[in-house]
């Protein structure tokens, strides 16, 4: 199980530069809606509170996909800097880079950004799904 302490601090340029790539590889519209909003969407992990990775994650998760910073590719953001995240942290999600755990993880981020997910759901799909690499 999971439990190490020191876990990949997110930047504001890391998620500019994800909103970048999704922009390039999967098109959108370009544009930030509000820098505010992704500041503090990559912020929440670290505010003190979520000291498990599971937390950290679903915490990332739900604010970076409900809080519309950019303009479009919030939830493809969502999903980068989600990766991102565990990879810098030395964890996985189980099947990372297979189609079907690439597809498991964009409907999860789809049901959190539609209020689908609570926050407890979120975390319990991540610690069903995160694994030391």
């Amino acid at each position: 199980m999971p439990s190490g302490k020191r876990h990949y601090r997110l930047t504001l340029a890391d998620a500019l530069g994800a909103h970048e790539v999704v922009l390039r590889d999967f098109g959108g519209l370009p544009g930030i809606l509000n820098i505010g909003m992704i500041e503090s969407a990559i912020q929440r992990p670290y505010v003190g509170y979520y000291r498990s990775i599971y937390k950290k994650a679903a915490a990332l998760v739900q604010s970076v996909a409900c809080n519309h910073g950019f303009a479009d590719g919030n939830k493809r953001t969502c999903l980068l800097l989600l990766g991102l995240m565990l990879d810098r942290s030395g964890y996985k999600l189980t099947g990372d880079g297979s189609t079907e755990a690439n597809k498991a993880a964009e409907e999860m981020i789809v049901a959190v950004a539609e209020h689908r997910m609570t926050f407890e759901q979120v975390e319990g799909w991540m610690r069903e799904r995160i694994e030391k690499k």
